[in-house]
């Protein structure tokens, strides 16, 4: 089982995990856990999405919750050093056959739409709209007061083949499992 390196030297600079867009059958219902139960804050709602952060955040949203007929992940989003990052991220994503488009997004700046080797939705931006700090307004507190987003959590089909991926693009191995075989296999990193 073999544990890369890390790049120093990425492609692109990724700055951090930005934000998930979840697709949800009920609104209504979506709403009622993440707001009241886990105390995200509402920063924005449409006829058909809910735009939320945690307390601690300034961004615009780290959860987006679109109502459709199927739930799954829409997309992750990650947040780059630079406008070159972004134009570097577009050739590299390009380059390795992977999809790439640049689609208009709500409440963020020039977006890079891509997907990893097993097709994962991600997109890539600088720039997000900036929200009132809520911190220390107490009063908007409810539920289980959740601070900020910091990792994103995804199943995958190869840990190896993912985990090679996003070590490529800078990602940081902090943490793994292997599998009890004679030859070890990666499990979870």
């Amino acid at each position: 089982m073999p544990i890369r390196r890390p790049v120093l030297n990425p492609p692109f600079n990724v700055v951090r995990a930005s934000h998930a867009e979840l697709a949800v059958r009920d609104l209504a219902a979506s709403r009622a856990f993440y707001v009241d139960c886990l105390g995200y804050l509402v920063t924005d709602t449409t006829s058909d999405a809910l735009y939320l952060r945690g307390i601690e955040e300034r961004n615009h949203h780290s959860i987006v919750l679109r109502k459709s007929a199927d739930s799954c992940a829409h997309t992750l989003g990650f947040k780059l050093a630079s406008e070159d990052d972004l134009d570097r991220a577009a050739f590299w994503f390009g380059r390795k056959g992977l999809p790439t488009s640049f689609p208009e997004v709500a409440y963020q700046g020039r977006t890079l739409r891509t997907a990893d080797p097993f097709g994962m939705p991600l997109d890539f931006y600088v720039r997000m709209d900036q929200a009132e700090l809520m911190l220390q307004r107490y009063g908007a507190h409810r539920g289980a007061r959740i601070q900020r987003i910091d990792h994103l959590n995804c199943f995958t089909p190869d840990v190896q083949i993912s985990s090679d991926f996003y070590n490529e693009i800078g990602f940081r191995l902090t943490e793994y499992t292997e599998t009890d075989e004679p030859e070890p296999k990666l499990w979870a990193v």
